[in-house]
Order: C-alpha cells, then structure tokens, then sequence
C-alpha cells in the first residue's frame, strides 16, 4: 500500500487529486493511467486492472490518494475541521464518540464506507471502536489507520492489514 499527498495550491481540489492519481500510478507502474469507471454509487475503479485498488480524497488545501493491491478507502481533512455536534447524531454513538475523537471517528467512518463502496447514508450503521492502538471494526476483515501530515488528519482503511508507515508528500 502507498499512500500520497499534495497541496492543491488554489487549485479544483477533483482535479488536483486525479493529476496525483495520474502521477503516482505512472511512477508505479510504468504506464499511463487506465481507464476509470465508477460503480453506482460513485466508487472510482480501474475496469481493466481488478488487482489494483486505489481511493481518492481532498480538502481545500491537500489531496489524498491510497493505492494497494487490495480494496482500499481514505479520507482526509484539515487537522482544525470542527464537526458540529449536531452532526453527531447522524454518523457516530455515544460509544463510539468516548474512544475517538468526532474528527478521527469522521475520518474513519468516511473511508469505511469507500473501502465498502457504500453510500454516505449507510455510515451511521457501521460501528467502529477500539483496543488500544488498534482500530476495530465491524467487519473483521477491515483494518484501518490514522494519520497525521502537514495541518491534516487522515484516515485509510484496507481488506488489508499491511498500511504505509507514512504519508508521502509529492
């Protein structure tokens, strides 16, 4: 699994994180970017290569992308982002909101649902929680992990249990 970001620089947040798609596929795979279709709920696949996983995110200030040979979410946001408390209700439980943080449960939850393919509405019913360090979620054979770069929180989840150390800034 590899995972990149870069700063969008004023620049459209969905175009910055395809051009970074672009760029981190070529420097991997020696080939130009494949074709790229979207399952009906919106997930981004490449139709001719079924082995290669990636998920893309951006805020206003920095793009995201994760690539992996297994299925892959991510989801990042500025480290300031305050998530409303009125929010809350719609995407957390009390349970889930005494071992995370409401930005680090956002995150989580957000790229759950990539990974999965799902819609925003079905966010709410996936629980997640904690064992120390270790992420747990409700499908045992998800795994997941926070990180941290340049004034941002992300999160990547993986079929996998395999994640980068770090996110690399292109």
């Amino acid at each position: 699994m590899l995972i990149y970001s870069t700063l969008c620089n004023g620049r459209n947040g969905s175009e910055t994180v395809y051009e970074l798609l672009r760029t981190v596929f070529s420097s991997i795979y020696t080939s130009a970017l494949p074709e790229i279709k979207k399952t009906p709920n919106g997930k981004p696949y490449f139709p001719g290569l079924p082995n290669v996983h990636f998920s893309l995110s951006h805020t206003r200030t920095h793009v995201l992308c994760a690539i992996s040979d297994k299925p892959i979410g991510c989801d990042i946001e500025a480290s300031t982002r305050n998530i409303s408390s009125n929010a809350l209700p719609y995407f957390a439980c009390d349970t889930e909101l005494e071992q995370f943080t409401p930005l680090d449960l956002w995150l989580l939850k957000e790229s759950y649902t990539k990974l999965l393919g799902e819609t925003f509405a079905s966010i709410r019913r996936h629980l997640i929680s904690r064992d120390g360090s270790r992420i747990i979620f409700d499908n045992p054979n998800v795994s997941g992990k926070l990180y941290e770069i340049d004034g941002c929180r992300a999160a990547v989840c993986s079929l996998g249990d395999h994640f980068a150390d770090s996110i690399v800034l292109v």
